[in-house]
């Protein structure tokens, strides 16, 4: 009977969303960075307010997290479709040393061109990485890569209004972050 009564006026009653990262409640405001950008010039997380920004700490010659991570990405800007234009996706190195703009622009080209790959002075990152509570210890090993480095492998969400409003942890599927994203972006839209 209700139901009829609500299709008779023309409403649906929608279940709430429920999101699958650890949500930030409320939201803080996301700390700012300005970063040279594999794109050129610098990235400022200040000038991306109105768009949607997803964040992975990294670095480009890791061996398994952050390919898989990034592919992941591509993936979500893929199911996304025409929202994907609502969402910027950023990678930042957790490895300045080797990560210059030009590697990063070289590393995420086999990616997505458009990702924005972002490094610094070390003083620069550190900053950054304290603000998001990014975990990085340097690994000495054997082989020919001299080191490698171990890391946060959380994905961060900036709402449009520069807020930091939820990370994911690695296990999140495809499905859960695309739902969340594309019930936000619908949401902001209204």
């Amino acid at each position: 009977m209700i139901a009829a009564i609500g299709i008779v006026f023309g409403f649906v009653i929608e279940r709430p969303h429920t999101f699958s990262g650890s949500v930030i409640n409320p939201a803080v405001p996301a700390p700012e960075f300005s970063l040279l950008s594999s794109q050129g010039g610098e990235y400022s997380l200040v000038s991306r307010t109105g768009k949607f920004v997803l964040i992975f700490f990294g670095y480009t010659y890791c061996p398994d997290v952050c390919p898989t991570t990034l592919y992941e990405m591509k993936e979500i800007k893929a199911r996304l479709k025409e929202k994907a234009e609502n969402v910027e996706f950023v990678f930042i190195t957790v490895d300045p040393e080797r990560d210059t703009q030009e590697q990063l622009k070289r590393y995420l080209a086999s990616f997505d061109g458009s990702f924005f790959g972002l490094t610094g002075t070390t003083e620069q990152l550190e900053m950054v990485w304290k603000d998001y509570g990014v975990y990085r210890e340097i690994q000495e090993t054997d082989n020919s890569l001299g080191y490698l480095v171990d890391h946060t492998s959380r994905l961060y969400l900036i709402n449009s209004q520069g807020e930091l409003m939820m990370t994911y942890l690695y296990e999140t599927t495809l499905d859960e972050i695309v739902s969340d994203l594309n019930y936000l972006i619908k949401k902001t839209d209204l």
